[in-house]
């Protein structure tokens, strides 16, 4: 059955992004040409150290999941890349830690604050609801998952985005339309700033929603690969031939193609995203019993999750020097975001209803998972919530809570003026998830579960070292521009918030 997908997939079918331009597929037909709006893309604009960056995100990851990784698979693949490894071991992930977010400050290197990214599924005070045409109250969700997909049973995503799920604005010049994706994010990303200055680029990952990393402009990838995680079955090995489908294309790229082999092209930024480790933590068979972040024990699918995952590498480190690439390649081993709780004998479920209904307010809208972040229909009435939500602390696990200002002086936007920014944050005790699904683990929070997570710079070249400095993923969206010689003051969250190159990678920080 799934052999039968990845051939749909690489074969023949199209995901239709209504943008500036037509978009790149899912992973079939090659993009349109852009001769007479582009300059012809070529690695010669690539002035700095490396030719080719590729960062490969392992979804869920901890620090110390590669650390046990190391020391039970000493003669890995992984392990083997080591001893040419600059290993950053004490990497924090993004505030909040949500898929969303987290993809977010590796690309472009802003926080929330900046970028208007909280969640996948948020309430924008500025937006009008789904199929308004812009009247009545405004105010609505937007929901980035599988909601937004016109098909969420079908791998393609349906080829198109339901247009009567996505929220609405009113146009400069009075009309009112649906936003996409890529309208949602205030900066650009270092797709778009690669693709300003001459060089190809390529995303894959698990909705169709993230084509929003071609950015405001809508241009930002020349192919992105997208095929619908909740499409699959919900068992390891389906999740793990969803992986393959983005290995081949993968492959297909790295031998100098589009992502179903078709075409000659060289991409200079490729990210990737894999999920069978995050879907393993998640869904039984992920941590032991006496797991703890510091000393993780992984159960049966976890383990073969990561066999499995080691293997790929291994054929894609021989697919690199094959195409005589190895040298002139940065690459990235990474997660967007860890996994949270460790250990499951914290686990505790607690319905959101019941958090919506301790705010005795009105509330607009809840999104969490491992946290909680609430928007209000009156703003005012955030610390009388805060006030509610805290007489029932111990009922709903609830660590602490932050109203009004506080979420701005956390480092959130202001929800006085930020329409993005919510009204009320709770932050969970370790080990409660705020849904009532089955889920043993979930994200979005910033506990140590959730922050900890691995961060490995590989090429022949460099020496083995690791290094211990506190640094964050927003550090990576700066740090790939350098490793190109692309000018970083073209990037937005790069000039605002200012996240460095990271250090002792010899590359210039300008």
């Amino acid at each position: 059955m799934y052999s039968q997908i990845l051939s749909l997939a690489l074969a023949g079918t199209a995901l239709a992004y209504p943008s500036i331009k037509a978009q790149g597929p899912i992973g079939g037909e090659t993009p349109a040409s852009f001769k007479g709006l582009w300059t012809v893309p070529s690695h010669e604009y690539s002035h700095g150290q490396f030719k080719q960056v590729v960062y490969i995100s392992l979804d869920g990851m901890h620090q110390t999941d590669l650390t046990t990784y190391l020391s039970l698979y000493p003669n890995s693949t992984w392990a083997g890349l080591m001893k040419n490894s600059v290993v950053f071991s004490n990497n924090s992930g993004s505030t909040p830690s949500d898929s969303f977010p987290a993809t977010t400050a590796v690309f472009t290197g802003g926080t929330p604050r900046l970028t208007g990214i909280y969640w996948d599924d948020t309430w924008a005070k500025e937006f009008y609801p789904a199929s308004s045409n812009c009247s009545g109250p405004i105010g609505a969700e937007a929901d980035w998952s599988v909601a937004s997909d016109w098909n969420s049973s079908s791998v393609t995503g349906g080829n198109a985005f339901n247009l009567s799920a996505t929220p609405m604005r009113v146009t400069a010049w009075g009309s009112c339309e649906p936003i996409f994706p890529h309208d949602y994010l205030r900066v650009n990303t270092i797709f778009e700033v690669a693709r300003a200055n001459g060089l190809n680029t390529v995303y894959m990952d698990k909705h169709p929603a993230y084509e929003y990393l071609n950015g405001p402009s809508g241009l930002g990838l020349t192919q992105g690969f997208f095929p619908e995680i909740g499409a699959v079955a919900s068992n390891l090995d389906a999740q793990i031939a969803w992986d393959d489908l983005h290995w081949s294309a993968l492959a297909n790229v790295t031998a100098g193609h589009y992502v179903n082999g078709t075409g000659d092209i060289d991409f200079s930024l490729i990210g990737i995203n894999f999920q069978s480790v995050t879907w393993a933590q998640s869904n039984g068979g992920g941590y032991a019993t006496g797991s703890t972040l510091a000393n993780p024990i992984w159960g049966a699918n976890l383990t073969k999750a990561f066999e499995h995952f080691d293997a790929k590498l291994s054929i894609f480190m021989d697919q690199l020097k094959a195409a005589g690439k190895l040298e002139s390649t940065l690459l990235i081993l990474s997660s967007k975001q860890g996994q949270s709780p460790v250990d499951e004998s914290t686990l505790k479920h607690i319905d959101s209803n019941l958090v919506i209904n301790a705010t005795g307010v009105e509330v607009s809208f809840l999104t969490g998972d491992d946290a909680a972040l609430l928007w209000l229909k009156d703003g005012s009435q955030a610390a009388l919530a805060k006030e509610n939500l805290m007489a029932q602390a111990t009922e709903l696990n609830i660590d602490y809570v932050l109203a009004s200002d506080e979420v701005w002086e956390f480092g959130f936007g202001n929800p006085r003026v930020d329409p993005r920014a919510p009204d009320v944050v709770i932050a969970a005790k370790d080990g409660t998830l705020y849904s009532t699904n089955t889920q043993t683990a979930n994200h979005g929070a910033w506990l140590p579960d959730d922050l900890d997570v691995p961060m490995v710079f590989y090429n022949p070249t460099f020496t083995g070292k690791n290094m211990t400095l506190p640094v964050k993923t927003t550090q990576l969206a700066s740090t790939m521009l350098s490793a190109l010689g692309l000018p970083l003051a073209q990037l937005d969250g790069w000039r605002k918030e200012g996240a460095p190159v990271l250090p002792y990678l010899n590359l210039p920080n300008n």
